[in-house]
């Protein structure tokens, strides 16, 4: 059970903050609706310390949080493209210099029917 420290410092500075390292990559690792009407029990987990928690937070906290995450995915997504770019491009370049060297004839590209 999170110490009312820590509740605090997540609501004041977002459920994506750990409240241990401060780091901002925390992520909900489970979830359930409570019985009160608006509230969710959300339990998260910070990547970089390990810190795990759980507390009831209401519907505004939860979608600023799922605002977080989403705006996290986009920006990993796009790191990705970036990074997906850059190795095509490598791969590109160690092709062409392989091309222009003579190291890549016809028979590189021999298939066997047996």
């Amino acid at each position: 059970m999170p110490s009312s420290r820590s509740q605090a410092t997540a609501t004041r500075q977002g459920l994506h903050v750990c409240p241990d390292c401060t780091s901002p990559l925390v992520q909900p690792t489970g979830w359930e609706q409570t019985r009160v009407e608006g509230s969710w029990r959300i339990w998260r987990r910070c990547p970089d310390c390990e810190w795990e928690g759980d507390a009831v937070h209401g519907e505004s906290e939860i979608d600023r949080f799922d605002e977080e995450l989403d705006f996290g995915t986009r920006e990993l997504a796009g790191e990705l493209k970036t990074l997906e770019l850059s190795n095509m491009k490598q791969a590109v370049e160690t092709l062409i210099t392989a091309l222009d060297a003579d190291l890549i004839g016809p028979e590189d590209f021999h298939r066997s029917f047996a």
